[in-house]
């Protein structure tokens, strides 16, 4: 079995609001977000959220995803990986995507899905024109430096990035949305049918 884990617990402090509940089109972004990782192809697509926990089960409510609550979200994003390991149950791999992150596609996170099954490395990374960035996904081997994640996961894959395969993927594919001016460029793009 191989997992995908939604990293879905920010604080969302520089858009002043919840942003993941924020509309991108007919829906909240994190719903967008989810659908996608729902339609690529893995086994299992857990959610990982925070304060927020109850309104994003309301926003996914008809997806085939798992919630888990990190209760110290507020303590940074190593909190969300160690929450999202410990219910991984026997997943021999997860990969681990933003929730803020909402032009990706299953094309983008079964291409990783696939590189992994196909190769089995420690780590299948993303980059994105010069810019290495998230989804990436990792071996089972390696959930216990996850769990000991105080921030992202760049130094798991400094640490292994001679057993890591990088997909290449548009660079125009990576926008995370944290401000309002991030939000503005989001919606204008889902207007032109992005």
């Amino acid at each position: 079995m191989v997992s995908a884990v939604l990293l879905a617990a920010g604080a969302s402090t520089r858009m002043g609001v919840p942003k993941l509940l924020l509309p991108l089109g007919d829906e909240p972004m994190v719903r967008r977000t989810a659908r996608q990782l729902c339609d690529s192809g893995f086994d299992d697509v857990l959610v990982v959220s925070g304060g927020e926990h109850e309104r994003i089960v309301a926003a996914l409510a008809g997806l085939p995803v798992r919630h888990a609550v990190n209760a110290d979200f507020a303590t940074g994003m190593g909190s969300s990986f160690r929450t999202g390991v410990e219910h991984l149950g026997g997943s021999e791999a997860a990969m681990f995507a933003l929730a803020d992150q909402p032009f990706l596609t299953p094309a983008e996170y079964g291409a990783i899905l696939q590189a992994w099954r196909l190769h089995a490395p420690l780590i299948v990374g993303s980059r994105f024109g010069e810019v290495t960035a998230p989804p990436h996904l990792f071996a089972r081997s390696l959930y216990p430096e996850l769990a000991a994640l105080q921030h992202g996961a760049r130094s798991v894959l400094h640490r292994h990035v001679n057993e890591m395969i990088v997909m290449p993927f548009a660079a125009g594919l990576l926008m995370d949305v944290d401000t309002p001016d991030d939000y503005d460029r989001a919606k204008a793009r889902v207007a032109a049918g992005e």
